[in-house]
């Protein structure tokens, strides 16, 4: 295989770690529609759409052979080989999460499964992740240092809304174990979800200069 060859290779690779980031994002936001709104569609639709991802990352383990095989690669390719599977990973569990979410939401369906005082922290919780979502989409798309960096900034505000949550949840909550369950492993997975996106950023600052700065 001529450079050409292996070069569509690569851009195919990161074509498709950028895709399953915009995947991720849509399912993190439409899990939070979801459980803000009781909208059983908007959970149905997750959960449909989560065997996308799985595929998108059997392409991806799919593709590092060829990349490594076919052509003897350069130190930049190897470390885009080596992040390319730990992204689509971490993508992958991204969407995982976001169907737990949903999946939480269907069980209870139609009963909302965020009580109004709960809703404050909840919003924004879900925010938050969206936010970083996005921001994960970009930073795979432009590989900029800066926005990567910035994650990890952003996650310690859905850690913050996190701990404000778990500290509702053991005083005094009026609405049950049930639904302090519900919470408590909601909180979890906005949480994980979040983690694994700046893992996803940590991998492009060490594409990119070759070292782990986050």
């Amino acid at each position: 295989m001529n450079r050409g060859g292996h070069d569509e290779q690569l851009d195919r690779l990161t074509g498709i770690l950028a895709t399953m980031s915009r995947e991720a994002a849509v399912a993190v936001r439409d899990a939070s529609t979801a459980l803000l709104d009781v909208d059983r569609g908007a959970a149905e639709a997750v959960v449909s759409r989560d065997a996308s991802l799985d595929a998108h990352r059997r392409d991806v383990e799919a593709l590092i052979p060829e990349v490594l095989v076919r052509q003897q690669p350069v130190a930049s390719d190897l470390r885009l080989v080596l992040c390319a599977i730990r992204v689509a990973g971490d993508l992958e569990r991204m969407g995982d999460l976001a169907v737990h979410i949903a999946k939480i939401v269907l069980m209870r369906h139609p009963v909302a499964v965020v009580p109004e005082r709960a809703r404050d922290v909840m919003g924004v919780l879900t925010g938050a992740t969206a936010r970083i979502a996005d921001k994960t989409a970009l930073v795979l798309a432009t590989r900029d240092q800066l926005d990567a960096m910035q994650l990890g900034l952003d996650d310690d505000e859905v850690d913050a809304a996190q701990a404000r949550l778990l500290s509702m949840l053991v005083a005094g909550w009026p609405y049950g174990v049930e639904s302090a369950i519900d919470l408590a492993l909601l909180g979890r997975y906005y949480e994980r979800y979040a983690d694994h996106a700046v893992n996803v950023a940590r991998q492009v600052v060490y594409l990119v200069t070759g070292t782990i700065r986050l």
